[in-house]
């Protein structure tokens, strides 16, 4: 019994022998807990620094840090300040009292366990932001109007987006009808109805890079290519993942091989679809399965709505107001929306009646020697058109079109072009003649620089393409018509020379400006009748 009660005590003692150990360690150590503690709390403001510049560094690139790391950094701040608080405290006793040199000595060792932790908390985290999907500003439509007319394409392209059999829809139109805006909007409304998971944007331009087009993707789709891997095939297999994907690729001038850029759109696509404006039907029927939509003109009344929404106040004021300025404006637009949008803007501040007449006139009369101030960004997108007909045989059918009268029919354009000798290749009858020019009337339609007339035989041209038509005839080909200025361009010899073409309504200027006859030895054009009826 006696000895049962001597091995109990010889145990408990054993068990006590550690703790008191450990806390008389705690005196014994007391210097070195603090040279420790100093010691680990420098490595620690070195691990918070360093975390603190990556965090800045993500947040500049507008990403989300992982809240692992925002608290990481809260508990490091604070253990930093209690330890330095109590290597403060240390430095200032003066007095070796036991108790306070025990309690910390003990805390002291207490903190340099934490920060050891902190320390190593901190190498799990490589990343300290979280992949972020930003907004696409490129997405955002300010200038978007719901327009009765555009409504219904709205709804008919959203619809083929929800369509499961639609691979590939295509918008068209001239430029600056404004494709570009309501396939922005068939975006932010085919994601606000979660019909898609996600939405991206390309803009292609009329000089596509496939590698610019594949990084864009990527990089709004958090997809980094790898070194050695195929960029198409990872892109394409990206887009092929469960998530229902449109990619939006704008402004296209030419086919594009979509799969070799990494695009699917078979029958094995998955959940992306493709949209894609351009201004040419032809280039989007050439590929496979394509449901296209056209876009046309807006109608006087909405017309004058964006006009008003991208003038501001300035058109409600009474000076202007007056003779109808504002309105008359408006109406020299025509109804495209690109060139509503540049010249209300380009007014919306000018409280000058004289400033607004200045503007009428050049509309009514715009330059046919250049693109002048106000009209030179949307008559730049016009003409860009031109640029891209595809043989000299089209620009010059497009350029005789363009002194034509609206609603003029293809039997008298027939007649100059065969007298032009414009029709190119083997020729051999006049039905081949005749059947080639109606073939390159329905390119040009397609292309947006022609408007149906009133029937097959008939067709028109915008008044704004024509007034960029007889400005590239005046650059290109020295085509002098009425809009010429009389005592400049039409007295200067030397420019005459050059004039390869001549159209007047106005028989009378003749005697007045050549009393003694033409010098034009390069003239294989000249007409008194053709010019142009408003459309």
């Amino acid at each position: 019994m006696e000895e049962a009660a001597g091995n109990a005590v010889l145990e408990v003692g054993k068990g006590l022998a550690a703790p008191v150990r450990r806390q008389f360690m705690y005196f014994y150590n007391y210097k070195s807990n603090f040279d420790d503690l100093e010691k680990e709390i420098g490595k620690l403001k070195d691990a918070r620094d360093e975390v603190k510049d990556k965090v800045v560094a993500a947040q500049n690139n507008v990403k989300k840090i992982k809240q692992q790391v925002k608290d990481w950094q809260r508990d490091v701040d604070s253990i930093i300040v209690e330890a330095e608080q109590l290597i403060q405290e240390k430095t200032n006793s003066r007095c070796f009292n036991l108790i306070t040199c025990y309690k910390n000595s003990r805390k002291a060792s207490k903190k340099v366990d934490a920060v050891t932790e902190f320390l190593q908390e901190k190498e799990t985290f490589s990343e300290v932001s979280l992949p972020t999907t930003h907004e696409d500003i490129r997405l955002k439509n300010r200038d978007y109007e719901e327009f009765e007319s555009r409504r219904s394409t709205l709804n008919d392209v959203l619809n083929a987006v929800e369509d499961a059999e639609v691979g590939i829809i295509g918008v068209y139109g001239m430029g600056g009808i404004g494709k570009t805006t309501l396939v922005k909007e068939v975006g932010q409304q085919a994601k606000k109805k979660q019909l898609l998971d996600e939405v991206v944007f390309v803009e292609v331009s009329d000089e596509p890079d496939p590698k610019k087009i594949q990084d864009e993707l990527a990089n709004q789709l958090l997809l980094k290519f790898e070194p050695e891997a195929e960029r198409a095939s990872m892109l394409y297999a990206r887009l092929k993942t469960g998530k229902k994907i449109l990619v939006i690729l704008d402004n296209i001038w030419e086919q594009l091989n979509l799969e070799a850029l990494g695009i699917p759109c078979g029958d094995d696509r998955g959940g992306c679809k493709v949209l894609l404006t351009a201004r040419d039907l032809n280039v989007l029927t050439s590929m496979d399965s394509v449901k296209c939509f056209p876009m046309g003109f807006l109608p006087e009344e909405e017309a004058w709505s964006l006009f008003k929404k991208m003038a501001g106040d300035v058109v409600n004021q009474t000076i202007i107001k007056r003779n109808h300025l504002p309105n008359n404006v408006c109406k020299e637009c025509k109804g495209l929306p690109i060139v509503i949008t540049t010249i209300a803007r380009a007014l919306r501040n000018k409280r000058r009646p004289s400033q607004w007449e200045d503007a009428l006139r050049e509309l009514r009369m715009p330059s046919p020697t250049k693109f002048a101030k106000l009209l030179e960004k949307g008559y730049s997108k016009i003409a860009l058109s031109y640029n891209y007909l595809k043989d000299d045989e089209l620009k010059r059918t497009f350029i005789v079109c363009s002194l034509m009268v609206n609603d003029t029919t293809i039997s008298d354009l027939f007649k100059y072009i065969m007298g032009l000798d414009i029709l190119e290749g083997v020729i051999c009858t006049m039905e081949q003649a005749r059947n080639r020019l109606e073939s390159l009337v329905c390119e040009l339609k397609d292309s947006c620089l022609l408007l149906d007339g009133r029937n097959n035989e008939h067709f028109s041209m915008h008044d704004v393409v024509r007034a960029v038509a007889i400005t590239i005839a005046y650059k290109d080909q020295h085509v002098f018509t009425e809009r010429n200025n009389m005592e400049r361009e039409w007295s200067n010899t030397d420019e005459l020379k050059m004039c390869s073409k001549i159209s007047l309504a106005d028989t009378s200027v003749i005697s007045e400006l050549w009393p003694e006859g033409l010098d034009c030895p390069k003239l294989e054009f000249f007409s008194m009748v053709m010019m142009v009826s408003s459309f």
